[in-house]
C-alpha cells in the first residue's frame, strides 16, 4: 500500500508539471521534434516564451524526468522523455508502473474514465511517433513494432538534418539502417550499407533543403505508398505486427522511390535482397 500511494504521489507531480499552457506547449514541441529535440533558442523562437520562465518550465518538466537535456557544444538541447510517459500510461491504465508489475490494479476508476485516459494518452504517443499526423492516417500503424516506429522516428530527423520538408522513402530507409538492431538493419547490413554511406547517397541524390522543416513533416506520396505497402505485406505474411522488415519490403515492392535509387548505388541486388528477406520471414 506505501508503495502504491508512493507511485500514485510521483505520478500526482508528474500531471502537476503538464498543468499550465506553457509546458504543455513545450511539451507538444518535443512530441514532434522527438528523438532529435529541441535547442532552447529554437523553443523560444517557436513559442515566445521569455527566457527566464522558459529556463524555469524546462527545469521543472526535467525534474519531473518529462524531459531529457543534453549539452551539445554551446547549445542546451531538450527532448521528450518517452519512458516517462510509457510509465504514466501504464500507471494509468493499469495501475501498474512499466518497471513494476506488483502494483495492484487502481480499483475505482470506471471503464469509461479508464478509456478516457487511454485515448488521450494513445494521442500524445501518436505525436510522438509521428508518422500519424494531420496529414495522414496510416490504416494499421498501431501495429507498428517499437523498432518500426524508432526508424520512422529517425526518418524525420534525418528529414530536419538535410533541412527538407517532407519524409521520402530516402528518409524511410535511413530510418531503418538509423534503428541499428531490427531485421531490416541486419540485412542491409549483410549487404554492405550503414548510415554513414546512405547518409552519403541520400544527400547526392536530393541534396540539402533551405531549413525550416515543419513540426508536422508531411509524407511524400511514394513514402505513404511504402507504408502502406508495409501493412499489406505484414498481412501477406500472415503477422499482427509491422516491423522493419515490412518497411524494407515496402521499399523494393514500391521500387520507384530514391530509396531504391540510393540501394542500386550503393550495388545492391534488389532482386536477391527481397529473395533473402522473403526466405527468412517464410
Amino acid at each position: 500500500m506505501v508503495e502504491n500511494n508512493q507511485d500514485t504521489a510521483r505520478y500526482a507531480d508528474i500531471f502537476a508539471a503538464l498543468g499550465s499552457e506553457p509546458r504543455l506547449e513545450i511539451m507538444r514541441l518535443l512530441f514532434a521534434a522527438y528523438p532529435e529535440g529541441m535547442t532552447v533558442g529554437e523553443i523560444h523562437q517557436k513559442l515566445k516564451i521569455p527566457n527566464s520562465t522558459l529556463s524555469h518550465h524546462l527545469e521543472k518538466l526535467r525534474i519531473e524526468g518529462l524531459v531529457n537535456c543534453r549539452k551539445d557544444k554551446q547549445f542546451l538541447w531538450y527532448s521528450a522523455n518517452a519512458e516517462t510517459m510509457e510509465d504514466l500510461l501504464s500507471f494509468l491504465t493499469t495501475g501498474k508502473a512499466k518497471g513494476d508489475r506488483i502494483i495492484q490494479p487502481i480499483s475505482n476508476m470506471s471503464k469509461q474514465e479508464g478509456n478516457m485516459i487511454e485515448k488521450f494518452f494513445e494521442s500524445i504517443f501518436e505525436q510522438l511517433s509521428g508518422f500519424k499526423s494531420g496529414r495522414f492516417h496510416l490504416k494499421g500503424y498501431e501495429r507498428f513494432t517499437q523498432k518500426a516506429i524508432i526508424a520512422m522516428n529517425i526518418a524525420q530527423g534525418e528529414s530536419r538534418r538535410l533541412g527538407h520538408q517532407y519524409v521520402g522513402t530516402e528518409q524511410i530507409l535511413l530510418g531503418l539502417v538509423g534503428e541499428g538492431s531490427g531485421f531490416a538493419a541486419q540485412f542491409l547490413t549483410s549487404v554492405g550499407v550503414n548510415l554513414e554511406n546512405a547518409q552519403i547517397e541520400v544527400e547526392k541524390i536530393i541534396g540539402r533543403g533551405k531549413g525550416n522543416t515543419p513540426l508536422d513533416i508531411p509524407f511524400t506520396p511514394r513514402a505513404k505508398q511504402v507504408l502502406e505497402l508495409s501493412v499489406e505485406q505484414s498481412r501477406q505474411l500472415n503477422v499482427n505486427y509491422v516491423g522493419t522488415e515490412h518497411l524494407l519490403l515496402g521499399i523494393l515492392k514500391e521500387g520507384g522511390g530514391a530509396a531504391v535509387k540510393v540501394l542500386e548505388n550503393l550495388g545492391v541486388d534488389l532482386v536477391s535482397l527481397e529473395q533473402r528477406l522473403r526466405s527468412a520471414l517464410t
